[in-house]
């Protein structure tokens, strides 16, 4: 009997709180703008291929240093590298470390350096 007074009430309150707006903030926010890819770095990281980055993005205006590498200890390859650059007046810096085959190095303008995949 009980049950039978409190489901309207239960039924109230289940429909005030799904029509209530979830995110007042998602939906004000403006949309955001895709960033612009300066270089995208696939592949075996290497000082030839960090150099010819560093010389293709020179071009653009961006300059681009790097150093303080880490190697495997059994293949030797680069699996490291610390990454700085200075584009329109604003630096980035990280170290990047590339553990896997399938990571990919995005230098974007807006954000620096943003690693995927790995």
């Amino acid at each position: 009997m009980k049950f039978l007074a409190t489901s309207p009430l239960i039924a109230t309150c289940l429909f005030a709180l799904l029509s209530m707006p979830f995110s007042a903030a998602a939906q004000t926010d403006a949309p955001s703008e895709p960033e612009t890819v300066l270089s995208v770095l696939e592949g075996p990281m290497s000082r030839e291929v960090l150099n010819e980055v560093r010389l293709a993005l020179a071009d653009q205006g961006v300059r681009l240093n790097y150093g303080n590498f880490q190697f495997h200890p059994q293949s030797q390859e680069m699996i490291g590298a610390e990454l700085s650059m200075v584009v329109d007046g604003v630096t980035f810096k990280e170290y990047v470390e590339f553990v896997s085959p399938t990571c990919v190095l995005r230098i974007t303008k807006e954000s620096g350096f943003n690693l995927e995949g790995c």
